[in-house]
């Protein structure tokens, strides 16, 4: 899948990308803000991208993972794991790994974005993010998109549950959009013509298609239609 909007495309992470992922992942700076700070080997990114992978993965949990790209370079990473289809919620997480868009409105799209596609496109209620305590730069950012502090029960303790409901963040991004619009000159919310499977062959679709609930199928549907495109069977 490939989502397209304010000039950042995000992308479905592919096995190819799995090794420039671990290599920032491993990087100090970014291991320091990560719950898990241990030193991850090729073998354990394997093992955890067929553990995420809906065309791999045994358990055929959903979630979603985007490669980043902006001005054609590849800078982060951003995903919805823990999907819970009958509460209808989500964890999210990103992290970008290009030091020149921190602190730049770039992470603020990405989140609209992604925000957009769990709300609006999928329809969830619920989106929990963890943040370590020290990380005061995350709480202080997740909190102006709307997010609170969570009951949640959490066996870390030296992180914490957040939450966003779309109730809250509805009230939200109407202010992000309109920073967003100013810039862009693009002040509508995600839509399905923003989305694609152009990076997706026939099998891996019909793969992820089979485990979807049947509006999520519908919505897979109207994308292949506004790219002439059908499902193979």
């Amino acid at each position: 899948m490939r989502i397209n909007k304010y000039g950042i495309l995000l992308t479905s992470l592919k096995e190819d990308d799995i090794e420039l992922v671990r290599e920032k992942r491993n990087s100090e700076i970014i291991r320091n803000t990560m719950q898990y700070k241990e030193i991850i080997t090729p073998e354990m990114q394997q093992k955890w991208f067929k553990s995420i992978d809906s065309a791999l993965n045994e358990k055929k949990t959903p979630s979603f993972y985007f490669i980043i790209h902006y001005n054609n370079e590849k800078i982060g990473l951003i995903n919805g794991k823990n999907i819970d289809l009958n509460s209808k919620s989500s964890e999210g997480g990103f992290f970008i790994w290009a030091p020149q868009y921190w602190g730049t409105l770039i992470p603020v799209m990405t989140s609209i974005i992604t925000l957009d596609y769990t709300f609006l496109i999928n329809d969830y209620s619920e989106n929990y993010i963890k943040i370590l305590k020290s990380n005061s730069n995350a709480i202080f950012y997740n909190k102006k998109l709307g997010y609170e502090l969570s009951d949640k029960i959490n066996e870390d303790k030296e992180s914490q549950y957040y939450i966003l409901t779309k109730e809250n963040y509805l009230q939200k991004e109407g202010l992000f959009r309109k920073s967003i619009g100013n810039i862009t000159n693009d002040y509508k919310p995600l839509s399905l013509s923003d989305i694609d499977f152009n990076d997706t062959t026939d099998e891996e679709l019909l793969l992820i298609y089979e485990q979807l609930q049947p509006f999520q199928q519908g919505m897979v549907t109207k994308i292949l239609e506004f790219n002439n495109r059908k499902l193979i069977r």
